[in-house]
């Protein structure tokens, strides 16, 4: 199957009657998974809302394999596209089995009925996310790191070819959050899912994108490989804040070290012993 393709051309866009994104031009590479990286209000989250039709731009457009997302059908652009936004809401007692059925929506119409490949795709969602063993217990009574798996479960279940994540790793602890990246890494592997989200934490943003973006006062800062986007240069100038940057021994992406005004390196400390894990 082949990987669906994004795009947003000179987009315009407003939030409680500001500018968000300005002129914003940004190309998803297809089939590779894509972080979009910015401070606070930047405009990231109404990108992700821009690209999946939530918001309608003020001038510009978005392009899905070559066409406009606003002549595309409802049902079929959430066959293709899919979207997790921040903070979801469920239903009062709604259970997990529940939620994660919803997934399937757009693949029903009046005259089809629930099957087995409906069945297999929501077992699958609920066993990727480990989350098999709360099927039946009611959303309410979850932690929030719990129920932030069922709405990803939601999104896998939906089996699209685009999925768009606005900060997934939200009220998951540390290994939660690996594990969640490691399974839309997966997802990216086995059905050449086009995966874009967006994340605070920018060396785990570099550690799994295959493509880094920065936004600033939005637009496009910068775009491309970590390695090239995640420099100290960027960090000052998109964030504000100095740093340095280093090459993760296990990875070999880039890792940055904020550069606060306290815990600075002293004098007396053996430099040697830490430049040795800092080439």
């Amino acid at each position: 199957m082949s990987a669906r393709s994004l795009a947003v051309e000179k987009l315009w866009a407003r939030y409680d009657e500001a500018d968000v994104l300005r002129d914003l031009d940004l190309v998803i590479p297809p089939g590779r998974i894509t972080v979009i990286v910015g401070a606070n209000a930047c405009g990231k989250s109404t990108l992700l809302r821009a690209m999946s039709r939530l918001l309608a731009p003020q001038r510009g457009q978005v392009l899905l394999d070559g066409k406009s997302i606003h002549r595309t059908p409802p049902r079929q652009l959430a066959q293709v596209l899919g979207l997790l936004p921040q903070s979801p809401i469920a239903p009062e007692g709604m259970t997990v089995a529940d939620l994660v059925s919803r997934g399937r929506h757009p693949h029903q119409n009046l005259f089809s009925r629930w099957t087995r490949k409906d069945d297999e795709a929501v077992e699958g969602a609920l066993a990727a996310t480990r989350i098999t063993e709360l099927a039946e217990r009611p959303i309410d009574e979850l932690s929030g790191g719990q129920r932030q798996r069922v709405w990803i479960a939601m999104a896998l279940a939906q089996q699209t070819g685009i999925l768009l994540l606005d900060e997934p790793t939200t009220f998951l602890d540390v290994r939660h959050q690996v594990e969640v990246l490691d399974l839309l890494v997966d997802l990216n592997h086995s059905r050449r899912t086009t995966i874009v989200m967006v994340l605070h934490d920018l060396n785990l943003a570099a550690r799994y994108a295959d493509h880094l973006v920065a936004v600033a006062d939005g637009r496009v800062h910068a775009a491309g490989r970590p390695q090239d986007v995640l420099t100290s240069d960027t960090i000052r100038q998109v964030f504000g804040v100095e740093s340095r940057v280093i090459t993760d021994p296990t990875s070999g992406r880039p890792i940055m070290i904020p550069l606060g005004r306290h815990r600075i390196l002293d004098a007396n400390v053996d430099k040697s012993a830490v430049e040795e894990t800092c080439p």
